[in-house]
């Protein structure tokens, strides 16, 4: 079982409760929630539940007085955008999304999504199958707005997106899904690099997620079963809480 206290200080010191977000963005905490209704941003990444209690024979606390909510710093740039835009909800809605499609298919087309991790995406000749490519950023922008983005990227963006599914699936190919008995120098050079290109795209993870999610499962377990340096990554022992002008840059 994961330590309590290390899942409530991850989320306190990676993540923006609504009125930071708001403030950060140059909205009313009213203006973020009516942005979050009309489907122009996502809801909190993370919600702490008030019944968490610590009791003793003396004494019944609650580890969160009142239900939190947390927004993964992902949300942050987005916000901004919204704030600065003088659209209707419904039409900024759909701006902020066509956005994102043409960020994410630059992206794309720049990677090695043809190779690892986006095949299904691109046709026999290399281009993008359009049928394909709209499916999957149907299921991409619904998955940013059900808040599931926020805990992963550290932006939400075609860069990270892309980068995310490329290197993971570089390391998996790589390793045989974790299986292959030794690594030859030159693959085990090649997975340290896409550990490093993964980490620096993806948030540390809470702690009760990191184990069974792609850093656990694609860098620190593969780091360990070969023997591989670790991809330095100071914000997962930081104490320094998120920095908003850096979540925006």
């Amino acid at each position: 079982m994961t330590d309590t206290f290390a899942i409530l200080d991850y989320v306190r010191r990676h993540c923006l409760t609504p009125p930071a977000l708001a403030q950060a963005a140059g909205l009313t905490e009213d203006r973020l929630r009516a942005l979050i209704a009309a489907r122009c941003l996502p809801g909190p990444t993370y919600v702490l539940d008030s019944s968490l209690q610590a009791r003793s024979a003396i004494r019944s606390e609650a580890l969160a007085p009142q239900l939190e909510e947390w927004f993964g710093a992902a949300v942050l740039p987005w916000a901004r955008r919204a704030a600065e835009s003088t659209l209707p909800s419904p039409a900024l809605a759909e701006q902020l999304r066509q956005d994102f499609v043409a960020d994410f298919r630059r992206a794309l087309l720049a990677s090695e999504g043809r190779v690892h991790g986006w095949t299904e995406l691109f046709d026999g000749a290399g281009a993008i199958d359009e049928a394909a490519f709209a499916k999957a950023l149907d299921e991409i922008w619904e998955s940013w707005l059900g808040a599931v983005y926020g805990i992963c990227l550290r932006r939400f963006d075609g860069h990270h997106l892309v980068t995310k599914l490329v290197e993971r699936s570089r390391i998996r190919a790589l390793t045989e899904e974790g299986a292959k008995p030794a690594l030859t120098a030159a693959e085990a050079a090649e997975v340290t690099a896409a550990m490093a290109r993964l980490d620096a795209v993806i948030t540390p993870f809470a702690p009760h997620e990191r184990p069974h999610g792609t850093p656990g499962l694609w860098i620190d377990r593969i780091a360990d079963r070969y023997g591989l340096p670790h991809p330095s990554a100071p914000s997962r022992d930081s104490a320094a809480p998120v920095d908003s002008a850096a979540a925006a840059a």
